[in-house]
């Protein structure tokens, strides 16, 4: 299955090189910290055509792209062609795109904690009005099969309408479940691949095991498009979770955003105090 992603990969792999690369070759990095910053809807492409970026061309770079008739590229252009690519790059699980206040969650599933940041933010969310407040996921993960979790609850976010907030929630817990009993069985494994979130043989993946508890559920024959559309929306929704970061001076993740404001301790309260 995995290799019909691989053109995915390979993409935003360059992607990821090239932004390392301009860094290390000396190229103009212009990265607003967040003393700086704005507040909220500032990525919310329902709001804003032109979106922060923290990775662009030097002087001479510019010049020469202007010259042969090119332009710097954006998330906007890249993704232009996706029908849902700005469900991807700003995935709304609650609330609607135009309520006032945005809390914004950056999620890293081979973080433990991410887990009861999720916890926390659901909570707050059951005190929320939908029309007042939206919560935006992004996920920037250091295991690869973070970025198809992503990916999925982007999907449910606008195809399941109201069920992304409690598949993050298993999700993000099953992921914790089973590193701890692969660790009691002494063999924690990277969860590159989806068959690697297993506890055992006759485990389902996480993302799997959740297809048919979705109302209604995803069909088997939709279940390898599905697997496919994931990973490529994740990848997505990583690359403007770069962004954010940068733009925001985010220094670790998980991470929550109260009107572009970072929480230095992230609970209901406090989420839900930081709004007023």
């Amino acid at each position: 299955m995995r290799t019909l992603f691989l053109s995915s990969l390979i993409i935003c792999l360059c992607c990821a090189v090239s932004a390392c690369a301009s860094k290390s070759e000396g190229q103009q990095t212009d990265v607003v910290m967040n003393s700086e910053a704005g507040g909220a809807d500032v990525f919310n492409p329902w709001r804003n055509a032109k979106l922060p970026q923290s990775r662009h061309l030097s002087k001479d770079g510019d010049t020469i792209l202007g010259a042969m008739g090119g332009r710097e590229q954006s998330i906007q252009g890249e993704a232009a062609h996706r029908p849902h690519w700005r469900e991807e790059i700003y995935p709304v699980v609650f609330g609607s795109t135009g309520a006032a206040h945005e809390i914004l969650v950056l999620l890293d599933y081979s973080e433990p904690a991410s887990e009861k940041i999720m916890a926390e933010v659901s909570k707050a969310a059951s005190s929320l009005n939908p029309n007042d407040t939206k919560i935006v996921v992004f996920g920037k993960n250091r295991e690869l099969y973070g970025t198809d979790l992503t990916g999925l609850m982007i999907w449910i976010a606008y195809a399941r309408k109201g069920q992304a907030l409690p598949y993050l929630n298993y999700s993000l817990k099953r992921w914790n479940e089973v590193k701890a009993a692969q660790k009691a069985h002494g063999r924690v494994k990277t969860f590159t691949h989806e068959f690697d979130s297993t506890a055992k043989a006759s485990d389902y993946p996480i993302h799997y095991s959740y297809l048919q508890r979705l109302t209604p559920p995803v069909s088997e024959n939709d279940e390898l498009t599905l697997a496919k559309y994931s990973y490529d929306a994740g990848n997505i929704n990583m690359f403007q979770a770069t962004q954010v970061i940068n733009y925001f001076g985010i220094g670790k993740l998980p991470c929550v955003l109260v009107d572009g404001k970072i929480l230095k301790a992230v609970s209901a309260k406090s989420i839900l105090e930081a709004l007023h």
